[in-house]
């Protein structure tokens, strides 16, 4: 069997450029993104010649994120890229010159070769100028979370969170029902970020992301709850148990709230029985 060349690929591919080739093998939905679009993507890059895959994003469990035309990476994904719309899947077959060209990207990477990546376009935010456009793209990342969430997929719907966030939260010296909205947005934001840091088992993150919502919305009950879950997941109870005592305080009667501290005390006293016989055992040793 001959050795697959960028030449040789498959008729199945459509050719982009003399260094470029594209084949769908999920169709999207809606527009292709502007240039200067932040667009957020998964793939898996693999060495044409062997298959050998050098990195994925997939692997991570990450998305990718980069401005569409500005050179931030090879050839073969700015112009590749542009022409995938949202939820698309495609291969993109980069000649050297398309790719890392004659010095290769060591050590895996090697030189004048040619790569082949499987991308999907998760999505894009056009580029935004004012703080009003700006509510409505991270409104759109809110609502596009919520959809990933309900499939769930947390990892990409933290990420949609997570880039509508950085859109509002800088958003100082407006008008106050413009400055209300990005205020709130962001809370909400931040409030759906812990929630999927925690369906992740990243605690550290849904931990750090709580604290900065309460700083702004201290009644936040599902938040106080999602905290106090997250204290108990990384044994901190003391902390567990004072932060949802106080959100008891605001709301007696939740359901949640009783139950998470119910679930801290029990994990605590286990806790403590565990090191009472581990302390006796070594007493007894001696």
């Amino acid at each position: 069997m001959s050795e697959i060349t960028f030449e040789n690929v498959g008729e199945d591919y459509v050719s982009l450029a003399d260094g470029l080739k594209k084949k769908i093998t999920h169709e999207g939905h809606g527009e292709v993104p502007p240039l200067g679009s932040s667009v957020n993507v998964h793939y898996v890059g693999t060495l044409l010649s062997d298959g050998t895959k050098f990195d994925s994003s997939r692997d991570r469990n990450v998305p990718f994120s980069f401005d569409l035309g500005r050179g931030s990476v090879i050839k073969g994904w700015d112009e590749g890229v542009a022409t995938m719309k949202t939820g698309e899947i495609a291969e993109l077959v980069c000649a050297p010159d398309y790719a890392y060209g004659a010095a290769g990207s060591p050590p895996k990477i090697p030189p004048n070769a040619t790569l082949k990546f499987e991308v999907e376009m998760i999505g894009f935010t056009e580029p935004v100028d004012t703080p009003e456009k700006k509510i409505e793209v991270a409104s759109a990342k809110k609502e596009e979370g919520n959809t990933f969430f309900k499939a769930g997929q947390y990892a990409n719907a933290k990420f949609a969170y997570e880039k509508g966030k950085e859109l509002v939260q800088g958003i100082w010296g407006v008008e106050n029902d413009v400055q209300k909205s990005a205020t709130e947005l962001t809370i909400a934001l931040g409030a759906n970020i812990t929630m999927c840091s925690l369906k992740l088992g990243d605690y550290g993150e849904a931990i750090k992301e709580a604290k900065e919502v309460l700083k702004k919305d201290s009644a936040n009950i599902k938040t106080i709850w999602r905290l106090g879950q997250a204290y108990m997941h990384t044994g901190e109870y003391e902390d567990g148990l004072a932060v949802v005592k106080d959100g008891l305080k605001l709301a007696p009667e939740d359901p949640n709230l009783k139950s998470v501290l119910s679930q801290i005390q029990q994990k605590q006293a286990q806790y403590h029985k565990k090191e009472k016989t581990m302390y006796k055992k070594m007493f007894e040793g001696n």
